[in-house]
């Protein structure tokens, strides 16, 4: 359900020397006659547009953690949000995903599995900010505390089953 894979930004200045290179193409092409300068004025109006709605356009995530179920939802003004949700009667297992950032870092991400193929992803900033550990603890007989703990310690990635049905 979670995979393993991970996506790295690319670097903003990156994105705008391919900007650049895309419109300096084709202005090259306006230049040679094999496209008219309106055509190369709409595109690059576009272009640029679309970069500068790129950065105005900010990624949010929404936490609700009630007596029923827990719910993310992510996403931006612009793209599509998406809503992962799970009621906690529906929950077969909760696990911490550590990364290799270190002891010092509480960087855990909770994967909460529901029955059925449904789950919510949440990071340890968001969770413990809204109090889900606690949460857990409350709504899940048997929930292993020392397994979060080994997680938040854990200097390498490696998953850690905190409660399963």
């Amino acid at each position: 359900m979670y995979g393993a894979v991970r996506m790295l930004p690319r670097k903003p200045f990156a994105k705008n020397l391919y900007l650049l290179v895309f419109l300096g193409i084709g202005l090259m092409l306006v230049h040679a006659g094999a496209m008219p300068l309106w055509l190369w004025l709409v595109v690059t109006v576009f272009a640029v547009g679309m970069r500068v709605l790129a950065g105005l356009d900010v990624h949010q995530e929404v936490l609700s953690v009630t007596d029923v179920a827990v719910t993310r939802q992510h996403g931006s003004r612009v793209r599509r949000v998406e809503t992962e949700s799970v009621r906690w009667n529906d929950l077969t297992r909760v696990e911490a995903l550590s990364r290799e950032t270190g002891p010092n870092q509480q960087d855990v991400l909770f994967l909460l599995h529901g029955r059925g193929g449904n789950g919510v992803a949440i990071a340890s900033a968001l969770a413990d900010q809204h109090g889900l550990p606690a949460q857990l603890q409350a709504h899940l007989p048997g929930f292993d505390v020392q397994q979060l703990e080994a997680a938040r310690a854990a200097t390498e990635r490696a998953r850690f089953v905190l409660w399963e049905r």
